[in-house]
């Protein structure tokens, strides 16, 4: 079962923002899983090896989490709160429940008898933060992964104002060494300059998980504000489920500056996986490079690589298709809409549009010469032989052949034909013009006469 189809009604969430003890944390847990939402409305609750299902993690610490006797890791709790469907602006809240518990089991005092009556006075508020100053003379001179573990224990917001107070370099080597999910959660309180300055500080690899563990929207706003050879590292790394979710967010500029560091099986994944934006498409083919590019579009399907195509501006993708074999571009081809596979066409000769267009039987043969300039598409037939011609006529719709038919009767058109023998015999020279540029040549086409389907009266 996919998590994101297990999102819990509001109304049913628990909140576990006023958690005290590790027994509270336990039955927030189980409140969690009994109200997580189930695929009908007659299926019974959540169970603890369907959870384990969707965590990845044992059945055994998923009942140990539930019982009250053992206080569960960080990671622990994000994973049973996400598979159950919390929100992701509310995974926070989960994680920080979990810390506070555990800081407060640390700092607990060994019970003491309680005093008599006439000697009790009020009981302090428990648990109240540490101040910054504070903890910067604790943890003074700790090295660097000891006070890391030292701040795993701390409330929340402490940690968060001591770490404000430091060094971004420094604030990146804590959270380099801190459990991903908590240092998340960290940075996450951090202002937004501050945050932004540790992510430039740290390394690739820990940059990523930050911000894939980031929800998309603060992450987007952190790449974007971050040092771009920084921001382009990272995202290099990234998981590709995650990239793909920031990618369609980010500045062309960005994406280019990644794509040329990213692995090439990376970006082949992100190409052939859910359909990214048109720029973000046209920036990752593109750094493929031409001969990496056709090999891509080869291995990737008819379907695939005529969507990757139809993203990219018409003339690179006539391009593509005018070096890729006959049989393969007219199977991407197939895959277009008619009116974007002309458009494609359009970049190349008349014989290399034929040639492509072929393979297609005379039906969509025909819806997409029916989107062609009128001279172009009777170019395009003029290489079929005479049957072929009228098959591919008699399919179309008549307002649509009666001035593709009409134009191949004129002197122009006939004088024209005899020559491509000759073309065919150069084997196609560079030089030909394109069909846009033929566009315009040649007599315009006959008016219809309403009613009747033919050409207008002249004269």
């Amino acid at each position: 079962m996919d998590p994101a189809s297990s999102i819990v009604t509001p109304a049913s969430v628990p909140d576990p923002r006023a958690t005290e003890t590790v027994a509270d944390l336990a039955d927030q847990l189980r409140q969690l899983r009994l109200a997580a939402h189930r695929p009908a409305p007659t299926d019974n609750p959540l169970t603890l090896r369907q959870l384990a299902v969707l965590t990845g993690l044992p059945h055994s610490t998923l009942g140990n989490a539930e019982s009250g006797r053992v206080l569960p890791r960080v990671e622990v709790v994000y994973r049973i709160a996400q598979a159950c469907g919390v929100p992701d602006d509310q995974l926070p809240w989960w994680t920080a429940a979990r810390n506070r518990v555990a800081g407060r089991r640390r700092r607990a005092p060994h019970p003491a008898p309680p005093p008599p009556p006439r000697e009790r006075r009020a009981e302090p508020v428990p648990d109240q933060p540490i101040l910054a100053d504070d903890l910067l003379l604790e943890l003074g001179g700790t090295a660097v992964d000891k006070a890391a573990e030292l701040l795993a224990g701390r409330a929340p917001e402490s940690v968060v104002a001591f770490l404000q107070r430091l060094h971004p370099a420094l604030v990146a080597k804590l959270l380099a060494t801190m459990d991903p999910v908590l240092a998340t959660g960290h940075l996450s309180g951090l202002s937004p300059q501050h945050a932004v300055a540790c992510l430039d500080a740290t390394d690739p690899g820990t940059a990523a998980r930050l911000l894939t563990l980031t929800p998309v929207t603060a992450a987007v706003a952190h790449l974007t504000a971050m040092n771009p050879e920084a921001a382009a590292r990272a995202l290099a790394v990234m998981p590709g489920t995650a990239l793909a979710a920031r990618l369609p967010h980010l500045d062309v500029d960005l994406v280019r500056r990644t794509a040329r560091t990213m692995p090439v099986e990376q970006r082949t994944a992100l190409l052939t996986g859910a359909p990214l934006p048109p720029a973000v498409t046209g920036e990752l083919l593109f750094s493929l490079g031409f001969d990496g590019s056709l090999a891509l579009l080869r291995a990737a399907g008819a379907r695939v690589a005529a969507r990757l195509l139809t993203a990219l501006p018409a003339d690179p993708a006539a391009g593509l298709l005018a070096e890729l074999p006959a049989r393969d571009a007219a199977a991407m081809l197939k895959q277009m809409p008619a009116e974007q596979a002309a458009a494609r066409l359009l970049g190349m000769t008349d014989r290399q549009a034929a040639e492509r267009l072929a393979p297609l039987s005379p039906r969509p043969l025909g819806d997409v010469l029916a989107h062609l300039p009128v001279p172009c598409a009777a170019r395009v037939l003029a290489w079929f032989a005479d049957a072929r011609r009228r098959a591919v006529l008699q399919r179309m719709r008549p307002e649509r052949a009666m001035p593709i038919r009409w134009h191949t009767e004129t002197a122009t058109y006939r004088l024209w034909l005899p020559t491509l023998a000759t073309e065919a015999a150069t084997s196609g020279a560079t030089s030909a013009p394109t069909l846009a540029e033929l566009a315009t040549a040649g007599p315009p086409p006959p008016a219809l006469t309403p009613g009747t389907g033919g050409p207008a009266a002249t004269g």
